[in-house]
């Protein structure tokens, strides 16, 4: 945890074409941050003054990339899915972003943002993550990085890379509670009402969004429902008055619409929560069962058989240990 009285200093690098989101969701997280009297201190880089962002809105007090590197705490690189044919100064912020990275105690990617880090050379022989839909392109730009899929974001020596969008905000949490507490964080989701804090361990396309490419109002809601009770003993019968349908209609429209039963899309949903709770607590395998709704650990065992390779404990001993090496524990 950050123990010194001086403010941590941010930076922010600034390009043609940000994609909205993965600007304004870290930084709104660290907006609420300095509200709750966190000792930061912002400012935003790059080869041009002013960006046009969104609509008629543009963006302005961008500095100049300075000539010697600067000790920041953190260097966020938003996003940047169109593109620029300023090639000239998307250059000049790769070849900039090779000095300052020196002297960054962190950096960190948003999105497509990843892709800077990979022109840079700063990703080899990292673990990196970006958006799925770009995750191709990295590996190509960057041959000897580690890029992984299954997750939403990631952490490897002082980079930390995210897919992109909502997970911006994972990671900048993430950034935060390593840095100023547990306590802030909280404080912080609450202000912005974050029902979920993820590990960074959840895959990019995994069951939480798997399933839900329909239109059926009725099936929605009836995993909107399953989601936010996963301890709660589910009975066909519930299931089929929450959807308001008859138990036989609805055992063949969700396999119609999601492409699995609901007998598995519930087990990979608790599944999920359990991986979860393995990766962010102590707990015993028994209580973590209890809590996802699998009722016992045997149960939860079976389960992971079915949809897993290994063991939980071989799971969890192997990302305990990638957690604590990839921030020098």
């Amino acid at each position: 945890m950050y123990l010194n009285d001086r403010p941590l200093q941010i930076g922010v690098l600034m390009l043609p074409g940000q994609v909205p989101l993965d600007l304004a969701g870290p930084l709104q997280v660290l907006l609420s941050a300095i509200q709750f009297g966190a000792p930061l201190r912002l400012r935003f880089f790059g080869p041009q003054e002013t960006l046009a962002w969104l609509g008629p809105l543009t963006l302005s007090g961008i500095e100049p990339l300075p000539d010697i590197p600067l000790p920041l705490d953190l260097l966020v690189l938003p996003g940047q899915y169109r593109a620029t044919t300023d090639f000239a100064a998307k250059q000049d912020a790769i070849d900039w972003l090779r000095i300052q990275a020196q002297a960054c105690r962190t950096l960190m990617a948003v999105c497509s943002g990843a892709l800077l880090l990979g022109q840079a050379g700063l990703l080899d022989d990292r673990r990196c993550t970006t958006h799925h839909g770009l995750l191709d392109e990295l590996r190509q730009l960057a041959p000897k990085a580690r890029v992984r899929g299954d997750c939403i974001f990631t952490e490897d020596g002082n980079c930390l890379t995210s897919a992109g969008i909502s997970t911006g905000i994972d990671t900048m949490l993430y950034w935060l509670e390593r840095l100023l507490g547990d306590r802030l964080v909280q404080q912080v989701a609450r202000d912005l009402v974050l029902y979920w804090r993820r590990s960074g361990h959840e895959p990019q396309l995994g069951i939480w969004l798997e399933g839900r490419n329909h239109v059926d109002a009725r099936i929605h809601r009836l995993q909107d429902a399953l989601a936010a009770q996963l301890d709660r003993s589910w009975s066909l019968k519930e299931m089929a008055h929450q959807a308001a349908m008859s138990e036989r209609h609805l055992r063949r429209r969700f396999i119609e619409l999601t492409g699995m039963s609901l007998n598995d899309y519930l087990a990979r949903l608790r599944l999920q929560l359990a991986r979860q709770l393995m990766h962010e607590t102590r707990w015993s395998l028994t209580r973590i069962a209890e809590a996802s709704g699998f009722g016992e650990d045997r149960q939860l065992r079976r389960v992971w058989q079915r949809f897993e390779s290994g063991s939980p404990a071989a799971w969890r001993r192997h990302h305990g240990m990638e957690t604590a090496s990839s921030r020098g524990l």
